[in-house]
């Protein structure tokens, strides 16, 4: 017969952690296929610290960069679904990266989705001397420059060059694409090289403060917290919305119950207001969810940019 002080203590066990008989029995390897410190290796290692109570195991990140992530991606899809080797993934390898290959080396269906852990809508940032003070301003401005307004993107296929397409799809701007590596970008637009970008926050708000460059607008489907001030595109009377956007997945096959107990960690971990403070302190806006919502989302902008891919006639070998 239970006693009242088993019943506490079993209680009190649930409430301390998730982790379910058998699993995990030792640390968790996590791969991230970009280079430390940009804001999702910042997200990843700041939620890392607060699941591990959860599971009362170690999340071991190890970043592996290459091919916009997408050689981490691969050796995850390749991986014992044991739960013991899960990807943190970004749009970049699991939406952008296979919608833009002929023959990509792995698609949506080779992953098991766990959480869904946040989203970082981008702000559209121009010079600081450019005479555009509007989202409608830059338009007009780039109208009447047909083809001689270059945009920044930290390469072909990527988040920043997908959204962009489509930001001159809706609006008939005709721009010139310039991809740079990653922390280039700023170099490209702060000399001249090129007119506008989109970047993610926070790493925008030195030059903002700086006012070596302007925000027009942001992508999200709300004002951000740190940028008050700059309206969302659709504000602005564009449709368009788009976000990095970050997450856990599992090889395919990973067995349902270390899914949803993962998931569980994830979300517990989502709903710490330190967490959700730390991470709007980022520009990060936390998206928990189902593992089935999350595989739903990735499907779905897997197939939106894919579309986009084709109708432009972009894509890579």
């Amino acid at each position: 017969m239970l006693t009242r002080r088993s019943l506490i203590l079993a209680a009190c066990l649930v409430q301390q952690g998730v982790r379910a008989a058998g699993f995990p029995e030792r640390p968790i390897k996590v791969l991230h296929g970009f280079p430390p410190g940009g804001p999702p290796d910042a997200a990843l290692r700041l939620l890392a610290r607060a699941v591990e109570p959860q599971l009362q195991q170690p999340l071991v990140i190890h970043n592996q960069p290459g091919a916009a992530g997408m050689i981490a991606a691969e050796a995850v899809a390749r991986a014992a679904p044991d739960g013991y080797t899960l990807l943190f993934g970004v749009a970049a390898n699991l939406a952008t990266g296979p919608a833009i290959r002929e023959r990509p080396p792995y698609a949506p269906a080779d992953f098991s989705p766990i959480a869904q852990v946040a989203r970082g809508p981008y702000a559209w940032l121009i010079r600081a001397d450019n005479p555009a003070r509007t989202m409608r301003d830059f338009v007009a401005w780039v109208q009447s420059r047909p083809g001689k307004v270059a945009y920044a993107s930290p390469g072909v296929g990527s988040m920043h060059h997908l959204a962009t397409l489509q930001l001159q799809r809706e609006t008939g701007m005709e721009m010139l694409h310039v991809p740079y590596a990653t922390s280039r970008m700023y170099d490209g637009i702060l000399s001249g090289q090129v007119e506008a970008m989109f970047e993610s926050l926070p790493s925008p708000l030195p030059h903002l403060k700086a006012r070596t460059l302007r925000a027009l607008a942001v992508s999200g489907p709300q004002r951000l917290t740190l940028l008050p001030d700059v309206p969302t595109l659709q504000e602005e009377g564009i449709s368009l919305l788009a976000s990095s956007w970050w997450g856990f997945v599992g090889p395919k096959a990973l067995p349902g119950s270390k899914v949803d107990l993962l998931n569980t960690a994830i979300n517990r971990a989502l709903d710490d207001p330190q967490v959700r403070s730390s991470l709007a302190g980022m520009g990060i806006e936390p998206a928990a969810g189902t593992p089935r919502e999350f595989g739903d989302f990735i499907w779905s902008e897997y197939g939106r940019w894919r579309d986009l891919v084709r109708s432009s006639g972009l894509q890579l070998q």
